[in-house]
C-alpha cells in the first residue's frame, strides 16, 4: 500500500491539506454559532457516554423507564466519543462541547478515508475530486456535521473495501480488512449491512464480469468478522436484534437529486456506465457499494421498511466518485489549464447548496427547551416515575433532565416500542391509563408534542393534572395521583 513517490507527495500532502481545510470549514463554524448539538440522536449516545465513563456498560436506566432496559447499541462509537471527550476534559471541555467538536474530526476523516481508496486505484485528480463531492453532496453533509455512529462508519468503510481489493492479491490485507469490517459490526448496523451485502455482490458480479471466483476471499472475511464480532453477536441474540432495527419510509425517486445533488446525479450517470465497460475488479467493487446502497433505498421493492434515508446517504460516496470518474474521463485529453479551470469550475458550483445549507441548519432543541429540561432536573426528585414525551424529545429531554422516560433514544425497533409509541399517543389524546402502566408522574408539552399529538394541551388541560412549568414553547404538568406499585 505504502505513501506515495517521493516526487508525488508534496501533492499528496496539499490534496489532505485542501480536504482538511474544506471539513474543517464546513463544520467549525457551527461550533462557535450554535451552543447545543444540531442532531436529536446524539442526546442519546452522549448519555450512553456518560454511563461508560461511570462503568455501567449494559444497562440503560433512562430509556424504556421506569424499569429501563439493556443496552444493545454497538459500542465502538461510544468507546472512542469516551476517549475524546476524556481528552478535551483535561483542556476544561466538556461532553456538549466534545458532541459539538467531533463533526469535525468525523468529516475530516470520512473524506479522506475515501481519497486513500480512490486514489490507490484511480488517481490524486480523481481522489481528491471524489472526496470533496463527498463534502459538499446534501445528504453526506446532512451526516458529516452531525456526531453520529455513522459517521465513524464512513471512515471505516472505504478503509474497509481498500484493504479487501488489495488482499484479492495480498492475503494479509484480508485479515486488515476482517477487523475493520468487524469495527463496521461494532459501530452502526446498517452500515455493516451495506458494507457485507456490497461485498457479497462484488464476488458475485466478479464471477459473473471476469471469471474470477473469490468466494474463498469473503469466506476468510466472513470467519474473521464473525470471531471477532462474537461478543456483541451472543449479546444481541439474547437481548434484541430488533432494537437495532429503525423505522422506515421511503424517498421518492424525484427526490434523490435534492439529496445527492443534481450535478453529481447527472455525472454519476455516465461514470457508472463508463466503469461497467472498464470491467475492472476495483470498478465493479465500487459500482457493487452504489448499487447495493440504491437498492436497498429502495427498500420496497423487496417488502422491507427499514431507514431508506440513511441508505441514500451511504449511495453519496460511490455516487461522489461516480461523478469524478466522469469528469475526470471527459477533459483528461485536454490542455492542463482547462482540465484545472473545468474542475474548479465544477467544485465551486457544486459547492453553492453545501454552503447555503450549512448556513440554514439548527440545533434541534432552543434555550427555551433546555431551560424547561434544566427544570425537570432541579426540581424533581430522582426514583421511578417517568416523564412522557414524543420518541423524539425523549432522548433530549433523558439527557439533559436525568429522568426516565417512556420510550427514550432509539425507542423505533425495540420489542415494545410499537405499543409505548401508541400508549404515549393515546395518552396525550386524553386516555389517561396509561399513567399507571409506566408510573407517569410527568407529562412534557413542547413544540413536538403539540405538532405530533393535535390538540394535546386542550386534553392535558382539561385533566385532572396541574401544569407545574410554562413557557411560550413549552409546558410540563405533574399528575398527583397514586401509582399501582
Amino acid at each position: 500500500m505504502g505513501l506515495p513517490g517521493i516526487k508525488n507527495l508534496k501533492y499528496y500532502i496539499l490534496a489532505l491539506f485542501l480536504i482538511i481545510i474544506l471539513s474543517i470549514s464546513l463544520t467549525f463554524p457551527l461550533y462557535g454559532r450554535f451552543p447545543f448539538p444540531l442532531s436529536w440522536d446524539i442526546w442519546y449516545h452522549m448519555r450512553i457516554v456518560e454511563n461508560f465513563s461511570n462503568g455501567n456498560y449494559f444497562f440503560d436506566p433512562v430509556s424504556f423507564g421506569p424499569e429501563g432496559r439493556i443496552h444493545t447499541y454497538p459500542p465502538l462509537f461510544h468507546i472512542i466519543f469516551l476517549v475524546f471527550y476524556k481528552i478535551l476534559n483535561i483542556a476544561g471541555l466538556s461532553l456538549m462541547d466534545t458532541a459539538r467538536l467531533m463533526p469535525t474530526l468525523l468529516l475530516s476523516l470520512s473524506a479522506i478515508s475515501i481519497f486513500l481508496l480512490i486514489n490507490k486505484f484511480y488517481g490524486m485528480e480523481i481522489g481528491f475530486m471524489t472526496s470533496f463531492f463527498v463534502l459538499v453532496i446534501p445528504v453526506s453533509l446532512d451526516r458529516g456535521i452531525i456526531t453520529s455512529p455513522q459517521s465513524l462508519a464512513f471512515i471505516l468503510i472505504p478503509l474497509g473495501f481498500l484493504t479487501y481489493l488489495i488482499g484479492l492479491n495480498e492475503k494479509k490485507y484480508l485479515y486488515i480488512s476482517g477487523i475493520i469490517s468487524s469495527a463496521i459490526f461494532y459501530t452502526h448496523g446498517l452500515s455493516f449491512i451495506v458494507f457485507y451485502l456490497s461485498l457479497i455482490f462484488f464476488t458475485i458480479i466478479d464471477y459473473l464480469s471476469i471469471k474470477k471466483i473469490r468466494v474463498s476471499n469473503l469466506l476468510f472475511l466472513s470467519i474473521i468478522t464473525i470471531v471477532l464480532s462474537l461478543p456483541l453477536i451472543i449479546h444481541l441474540a439474547l437481548n434484541g436484534i430488533a432494537s437495532n432495527i429503525p423505522y422506515g419510509g421511503i424517498f421518492k425517486i424525484s427526490f434523490y437529486p435534492v439529496k445527492l445533488g443534481y450535478i453529481t446525479m447527472a455525472l454519476a450517470i455516465p461514470g457508472a456506465l463508463l466503469l461497467v465497460l472498464r470491467k475492472k475488479e476495483e470498478d465493479l467493487m465500487l459500482l457493487s457499494w452504489g448499487f447495493m446502497a440504491f437498492m436497498l433505498s429502495r427498500n420496497y421493492i423487496t417488502g422491507l421498511d427499514l431507514l431508506p434515508f440513511r441508505f441514500i446517504e451511504f449511495l453519496a460516496y460511490p455516487l461522489a466518485f461516480y461523478s469524478s470518474f466522469a469528469i475526470y474521463e471527459f477533459i483528461k485529453d485536454m490542455k492542463k489549464e482547462v482540465i484545472i479551470a473545468t474542475i474548479l469550475s465544477i467544485l465551486i458550483i457544486s459547492s453553492f447548496p453545501a454552503a447555503e445549507y450549512v448556513s440554514k441548519v439548527k440545533p434541534m432543541i432552543g434555550n427555551e427547551e433546555y431551560s424547561a429540561f434544566e427544570y425537570i432536573k432541579n426540581n424533581t426528585i430522582f426514583d421511578d416515575y417517568t416523564v412522557a414525551s414524543s420518541w423524539y424529545t425523549s432522548p433530549i429531554l433523558g439527557k439533559i433532565s436525568e429522568r426516565k422516560t417512556v420510550e427514550g433514544g432509539y425507542a423505533s425497533g425495540s420489542w415494545d416500542y410499537v405499543k409505548r409509541g401508541q400508549d404515549i399517543k393515546s395518552l396525550y389524546s386524553g386516555n389517561y391509563s396509561v399513567i399507571d402502566t409506566y408510573n407517569i408522574k410527568y407529562v412534557y408539552l413542547g413544540p413536538r408534542e403539540t405538532a405530533d399529538f393535535k390538540n394535546s394541551e386542550s386534553y392535558l388541560n382539561k385533566s385532572s393534572m396541574d401544569k407545574l412549568y410554562s413557557t411560550a414553547k413549552t409546558s410540563l404538568y405533574v399528575y398527583w395521583g397514586d401509582f399501582d406499585k
